[in-house]
């Protein structure tokens, strides 16, 4: 193999950069389930915006929901690693912090648990 680091116009990565490449594609898959639909459509433009383009890059058409989420996941495999990065960092910058209480927590809270109905219902 030559001693360049360029193969074909792409940077040569080392392991340990696509260990991290891989690993993040593989969390902002799974966290860009959890985002709601406009979101998933902004990083669906984050991400086409990142890939390399040779001329302007094509707006995003208007999609269902399945097709949002499959066109992240071919997106993903064809990001460079700092397309990968700033999509990772969108989903972070996005993520649900938790689910919010229910509104009858503190009444939940209250009851006997379910284990000890059961006994006394025997």
């Amino acid at each position: 193999m030559s001693e360049l680091p360029f193969i074909s116009g792409h940077l040569r990565l080392s392991g340990s950069a696509v260990r991290k490449l891989r690993e993040l594609r593989e969390q902002v898959k799974i966290a860009s389930l959890s985002l709601p639909m406009p979101l998933q459509r902004k990083l669906l433009e984050l991400m086409e915006q990142a890939r390399h383009w040779t001329g302007t890059p094509q707006p995003v058409p208007e999609m269902t929901r399945g097709e949002v989420i499959r066109a992240i996941r071919w997106r993903l495999g064809t990001l460079p690693l700092d397309g990968v990065l700033a999509s990772a960092r969108f989903v972070a910058q996005h993520r649900r912090r938790g689910r919010p209480a229910a509104p009858d927590a503190g009444r939940r809270a209250t009851s006997v648990p379910s284990r000890l109905r059961r006994a006394r219902s025997r």
